[in-house]
């Protein structure tokens, strides 16, 4: 748990948190775009785009991804990112959480700046996910290289 979550009683202790690997992704994408206080309809498109690309989602229909992306709003306003992102490092093997990783940095970079919660929120998934140093690394710099022009 976060320590603004902590403050903010975010965790209100309803039993542990499972997550299938869609919802995992869809958490990650979520909180990345919450990181900084607000949505906005711009992230939402994106993030669409970024989970509808990916494999686990491309068997999945735009009212089944909108559904899974309200169910995890919902749990991540209740509970709050601390405490879910374990449970989506749960629902992912290594290699998927350095995809949804690299899905949050894209997110978080999209758009050339990066605000210091932005910041904070990398750092904390990439603790969270496990994803080491030296990889976390090598992602953000292709993330900045595929959103350079």
């Amino acid at each position: 748990m976060g320590l603004f979550d902590k403050v903010l009683g975010k965790d209100k202790g309803d039993g542990p948190i499972t997550l299938d690997k869609n919802e995992a992704f869809a958490a990650v994408a979520v909180a990345a775009m919450a990181s900084d206080g607000a949505i906005s309809d711009e992230e939402l498109q994106r993030a669409a785009m970024n989970l509808a690309a990916m494999s686990a989602f491309r068997d999945r229909g735009l009212r089944d991804m909108g559904a899974t992306l309200n169910k995890v709003a919902g749990i991540l306003k209740k509970r709050g990112a601390g405490t879910v992102m374990p449970a989506a490092k749960a629902a992912l093997s290594k290699e998927q959480c350095e995809q949804a990783f690299f899905l949050a940095a894209d997110l978080l970079l999209a758009d050339g700046v990066v605000e210091k919660e932005e910041r904070q929120f990398l750092e904390e998934l990439r603790l969270a996910l496990a994803v080491d140093e030296p990889m976390a690394l090598k992602i953000v710099e292709v993330v900045v290289i595929k959103n350079r022009s």
